[in-house]
């Protein structure tokens, strides 16, 4: 199939007019003509979802998981990971082997693998997760889920200062696996120790605050060279931020949605984590009025990123970077070889 004259953004960072031939949703050859305005993007990666339109990655089936994933790809979401919350082992598991399932018979939004949120993290940032449900890190959950999942990604969120982290995060990651950090009081140290560590969870939120007065979670992710997750749907964390997250790692963002099942649907509640959650247009919150996940999309942290930053910053951290964090060599940008939706 070949789209004449149409505008798309190139590797440059550039809007541009061309001709691009596609075989089997694949940039086979491009002809590049004149500037635009404005064009296609490359396709999203959200590497942190919980669910959206009505599927709970927790309770879906495998056909409710290829349903998120069609809607998901209608929205310009070419590749994502469903993330799972704290939970048993079995639950856990049980999880992986319908994710699997679905990216076996998918369609839409590629499935490139899980993301296991907890439940190697810490009690004091738990954040709407289960308190009863968090234990030390444990090497066999690695192994099980590799033997589940295959080929496809494995990603954990891990407080660095929680029991054998730091034997954890080398094991994972020598076995291929990935370790972002989150959910954590951890200190400069703990962090630094963790090595093979990738990215940081959702920057700002479930971790220590900010201090002028001592090394922590937060300090590292805003100093090191590692990737740093961002929910930018301006709730979960405040412009000014965001500005100053632009600034310091523009080149080291990664948007994610957090999103849960009510992402796509209006005004609804519904169980997360053992909690009656209402989401609506001020998020997802409990009873108690704490965040919990998001309801929001990749297009949407896109524009918002976009009005605080600029167009290079916006499409690495939603394009680009969770491609280049997990080894995703099909996407990121528009080009010979890469993934487009048209």
């Amino acid at each position: 199939m070949k789209y004449e004259n149409i505008d798309y953004l190139n590797r440059n960072y550039e809007y541009v007019t061309g001709d691009i031939t596609l075989e089997n949703g694949i940039v086979t050859h491009i002809a590049e003509k004149d500037r635009a305005e404005r064009g296609i993007l490359p396709p999203f990666v959200d590497i942190h979802i919980h669910g959206g339109y009505g599927v709970d990655i927790m309770s879906a089936e495998p056909e409710d998981i290829v349903y998120l994933s069609k809607r998901l790809y209608e929205n310009h979401v070419g590749a994502y990971m469903p993330t799972t919350v704290a939970k048993d082992y079995d639950s856990i598991l049980s999880v992986a082997r319908n994710v699997r399932k679905a990216a076996d018979n998918n369609e839409g939004a590629e499935i490139v693998g899980i993301h296991i949120e907890g439940p190697f993290i810490s009690r004091e940032y738990k954040g709407i997760m289960e308190e009863k449900y968090i234990a030390p890190c444990h090497m066999g959950l690695f192994d099980s889920l590799r033997e589940i999942m295959g080929e496809l990604k494995i990603r954990f969120t891990v407080a660095p200062e929680s029991e054998n982290a730091q034997k954890f995060c080398e094991y994972v990651t020598q076995g291929g696996g990935y370790v972002s950090m989150g959910h954590s009081k951890g200190d400069g140290t703990q962090c630094k120790s963790m090595k093979g560590a990738s990215s940081y969870t959702h920057v700002f939120n479930a971790m220590a605050p900010l201090s002028h007065r001592k090394d922590n979670i937060l300090t590292s992710a805003l100093t090191d060279d590692l990737y740093t997750e961002l929910i930018c749907d301006l709730v979960h964390v405040y412009p000014k931020c965001v500005e100053i997250l632009a600034r310091l790692k523009g080149d080291k963002i990664i948007l994610v949605t957090d999103a849960l099942s009510a992402m796509g649907q209006k005004n609804v509640s519904f169980e997360f984590c053992g909690k009656k959650i209402t989401a609506g247009e001020n998020g997802a919150r409990d009873s108690e009025g704490r965040l919990a996940g998001s309801v929001l999309t990749m297009e949407r942290a896109f524009e918002n990123l976009l009005a605080l930053s600029d167009i290079r910053t916006a499409v690495k951290a939603a394009c680009e970077n969770p491609a280049r964090l997990l080894g995703l060599y099909k996407y990121g940008c528009i080009d010979i070889g890469k993934k487009v939706i048209v």
